[in-house]
């Protein structure tokens, strides 16, 4: 069985991951017990595809891609409300992009002796990423650290920390 376990982000604006992999499913959580969701995933590199659900049956997210031993092509929620994932791995490195050229962020994990570290957006704007990864392959780990940052951005979207919000 492998895992995967980490933050994205620092210690008050982050969010955790804990995840276990074992014969082409994935399971865990993304966030806290409160606020956060389920990961239920399946794949399988051999047949080329990852699909499933982030959160629960009525509220979440669908997640449906295609899969190789280096290469991630998927849609992360609706045609409408989702974004694209798009990543490659290449020897100890996965990088790419969520979301598109002007609204997305770029994916930059570097695995080494079982730790995950890397960048999620850009320099200014974005999250670090710090974790560990036991028997995954590197394609499904940046995948599901990227899919932490977005599961992240959903769940604070319209929020704001200049004090009113503008709404009545």
């Amino acid at each position: 069985m492998g895992t995967v376990s980490g933050r994205v982000g620092g210690p008050v604006g982050g969010y955790d991951i804990s995840a276990t992999v074992e014969n082409g499913v994935i399971t865990g959580r993304i966030g806290g017990m409160v606020f956060g969701d389920d990961i239920n995933l399946t794949y399988s590199i051999e047949k080329g595809f990852i699909n499933g659900r982030l959160g629960g049956a009525v509220i979440g997210k669908d997640v449906a891609g295609y899969l190789i031993s280096n290469s991630l092509s998927a849609r992360l929620g609706g045609a409408v409300d989702g974004k694209n994932l798009e990543l490659e791995a290449n020897n100890n490195s996965v990088y790419g992009r969520c979301g598109g050229p002007a609204i997305g962020f770029d994916v930059q994990i570097d695995f080494l002796e079982g730790q995950a570290v890397g960048r999620l957006g850009g320099e200014v704007v974005g999250k670090d990423v710090k974790g560990y990864v036991t028997d995954v392959e590197p394609i499904i780990a940046g995948a599901l650290f990227a899919i932490t940052y977005y599961v992240y951005q959903v769940n604070h979207q319209g929020s704001s920390s200049g004090g009113a919000s503008g709404r009545n």
